[in-house]
C-alpha cells in the first residue's frame, strides 16, 4: 500500500471514538482465521502509536513480507469502514436506503420479484421521508423494471402513477443538477481568478451568469433547488464584490432553512455555510449590529445542536464560529479581548490538525497575526506571519500570502527594524510581480515603506499623511476595495499619524 494510503489508515483509526473502536472489535471477533488475527494485531499496534511508523509495526508483527503487510493494511481499512457502515446504518437513512436497494438486487437475482417489490416499498417510503431524491429515482426505475418484466397483479392505474412520479422527479432533479453545475462553475471561476479585478473580468462573469440564470426564473423550484439558486447568486455577487446583493441572497438562503426545519436535518452543513456567507457580507459591509446578531444565532444553533454533529460538521462549525468571533473583535476594534480568545482557537486548530487543510490554517494564522498587531504586540504577530511565509504550497491562496508580506513590513516598522525593510521591499516587489499580484494598493503601500525609511524622523508624519490620502482615494475604487478588507492599512496609518490605538480608530471609522 502506498504511503499516502498508510497515512489514510492511521488517520482513520485515530478518528475512531471509544464506542466505534469497541464496535469494531466485536465486529472483528466473528472471524478467527489467521489473516483476520493479523489485521487485528495491526489495528492494536497502530491504535497505540502517536505517529505512523511502518518500521516499528513490522518489527512487532514478525517476519512479514511487504506484500502481506500491504494486504493487511488494505484489509484493515476495508473492515473498519464495513464496521462503521453497520454502526451508522440505524443513524443514517442514506446508508439504510442503499442497503435496501442492495437487498432488492439480491432478491430479484434469486427470482423473488414480489419480495423485492415489498423491500422497494420500504425503501421508497424512507427515501421520501428523508428527501433522498437521487435514490428515489433508482427505486422507481427498479419498480418499473420488475413490473414490466413480470406479472405483479398490480392494476394499470398504478403503472400510470409510477411513470408520472418518475417524470416529476426527473424534472426536480434536472433543475437541481443544473443549479449545482452553475454553482460549481462559479466556484471554479473564483478559484482561478478570485474576485474581479477590473471591468473586463466583471463583464465576463456577468455575461456567463446572465446566460445561465434565465432558465430558472420561470421554473417552479423545490426547497433545496431554491437554496441552490440563492447559493449561486451569493457566489456571483461575492465574486463581483457586490456585498449588498450577496447579503440579500445569503439571507434568503438561511431563511429557507429556518422556514423548513427538516432541511436542517437534510443538510446541516449547507445551513451553516449560509450563515457563514451572511456573516462575511455583514463584516465586509461593516454592519456591526447585524453581524453580532447573526453570529449570536450561529453560536446558539451550534451549542444546542452540537450533540448531533458528525466530525465533519463539528469542524465546519468550529471554522465558522471561531473565525466569526475573531471578525467580531476586528469590527469592534477590541483587539485586547480578541487576543484573549486566541488560546481556544489554537487549541481547536490543534485538535483538528489532521483534518484541516493548510489553507484554512493559514487564514487563522493571518487573523491571529492581525489581532496581535492591533493589540500593539508586533513581536507576537511575527510568529504567525512566519508560519504563513513558510507555506510555499503553490495551491495556497496567493492573495493572503501577499497581504501577509505587507503586514510583515508593518510589523518590522512597528519594531523599528528599519535595516531589514529595504531587502524585504525588494523581495516582495519581485514576488508580487512574479505572482501577478501587484495591484494599486499593494504598489502604493510598498512605495510608502520605501519613502518612510528614507525620510527624516520629523518628516515621517508628512509622508504618512501623503500616503493615507492616496489610499483613501483608492478605497473609493470598486476594484481596489477588496485590498482594504484583507488589510486595514488605512486605519493603521491613521493610528500612526494620530498616535492613537488602532482599535480606537477602527471603532470611530465603523461608526461614521
Amino acid at each position: 500500500m502506498a504511503i499516502s494510503k498508510t497515512d489514510d489508515l492511521f488517520r482513520l483509526i485515530k478518528s475512531l471514538t471509544k464506542s466505534e473502536k469497541r464496535t469494531f472489535r466485536l465486529f472483528a471477533e466473528r472471524i478467527k482465521s489467521s489473516n483476520e488475527l493479523l489485521y487485528m494485531q495491526l489495528f492494536d499496534i497502530i491504535d497505540k502509536q502517536k505517529r505512523m511508523d511502518d518500521r516499528s509495526i513490522l518489527s512487532k508483527l514478525g517476519d512479514l513480507s511487504s506484500v502481506k503487510y500491504s494486504n493487511a493494511k488494505r484489509h484493515l481499512y476495508e473492515q473498519i469502514l464495513t464496521s462503521l457502515r453497520m454502526l451508522n446504518k440505524s443513524k443514517r437513512s442514506n446508508i439504510q436506503l442503499r442497503e435496501y436497494i442492495d437487498f432488492v438486487y439480491i432478491l430479484y437475482g434469486k427470482g423473488f420479484h414480489l419480495q423485492a417489490l415489498k423491500v422497494l416499498q420500504k425503501a421508497k417510503k424512507l427515501a421520501k421521508e428523508h428527501h433522498h431524491d437521487f435514490n428515489l429515482i433508482t427505486i422507481i426505475e427498479l419498480e418499473k423494471l420488475i413490473h414490466s418484466r413480470h406479472i405483479t397483479r398490480r392494476e394499470t392505474q398504478f403503472i400510470e402513477e409510477l411513470t408520472q412520479e418518475a417524470l416529476g422527479k426527473i424534472g426536480t432533479l434536472s433543475s437541481r443538477v443544473r443549479l449545482s453545475n452553475l454553482k460549481m462553475l462559479l466556484h471554479r471561476f473564483y478559484i482561478e481568478k478570485g474576485h474581479v479585478k477590473n471591468a473586463t473580468e466583471a463583464k465576463k462573469i456577468s455575461q456567463f451568469f446572465e446566460q445561465q440564470i434565465p432558465a430558472f426564473r420561470n421554473t417552479p423550484l423545490g426547497q433545496m433547488e431554491s437554496v441552490l439558486l440563492y447559493q449561486s447568486h451569493v457566489w456571483y455577487y461575492y465574486i463581483l464584490n457586490d456585498f449588498e446583493n450577496c447579503y440579500e441572497y445569503a439571507l434568503k438562503w438561511v431563511q429557507v432553512f429556518q422556514e423548513y426545519d427538516e432541511l436542517q436535518t437534510r443538510d446541516i452543513n449547507l445551513f451553516l455555510r449560509g450563515y457563514h456567507y451572511l456573516l462575511t457580507c455583514s463584516y465586509n459591509l461593516k454592519r456591526q449590529k447585524t453581524y453580532a446578531r447573526y453570529h449570536a444565532e450561529l453560536e446558539a444553533f451550534r451549542k444546542s445542536n452540537y450533540h448531533r454533529f458528525n466530525r465533519n460538521t463539528q469542524v465546519l462549525s468550529f471554522l465558522y464560529t471561531h473565525s466569526g468571533r475573531l471578525n467580531l473583535y476586528f469590527l469592534n476594534g477590541t483587539f485586547a479581548e480578541g487576543v484573549k480568545s486566541i488560546r481556544k482557537t489554537l487549541a481547536r486548530l490543534d485538535r483538528y490538525k489532521d483534518i484541516l487543510d493548510t489553507h484554512k490554517v493559514m487564514i487563522f494564522y493571518y487573523k491571529i497575526a492581525w489581532m496581535h498587531l492591533g493589540n500593539n504586540q508586533p513581536d507576537k504577530a511575527i510568529e504567525y506571519l512566519n508560519y504563513i511565509l513558510d507555506m510555499t504550497n503553490a495551491s495556497l491562496r496567493s492573495d493572503i500570502q501577499a497581504y501577509a508580506r505587507l503586514m510583515f513590513l508593518m510589523v518590522h516598522f512597528e519594531l523599528e527594524n528599519y535595516k531589514f525593510l529595504p531587502s524585504l521591499i525588494r523581495n516582495y516587489s519581485t514576488y508580487f510581480t512574479k505572482k501577478n499580484l501587484d495591484n494599486k494598493v499593494q504598489t502604493c503601500f510598498l512605495q510608502f515603506f520605501k519613502e518612510i525609511i528614507k525620510a527624516p524622523i520629523l518628516e515621517r508624519k508628512q509622508v504618512m499623511t501623503k500616503f493615507l490620502n492616496k489610499l483613501q482615494v483608492l478605497e473609493s475604487n470598486e476594484y481596489e476595495q477588496r485590498a482594504f478588507l484583507y488589510l486595514d492599512s488605512i486605519s493603521w496609518l491613521k493610528a500612526k499619524i494620530e498616535r492613537r490605538p488602532i482599535g480606537e480608530v477602527i471603532r470611530e471609522r465603523n461608526n461614521e
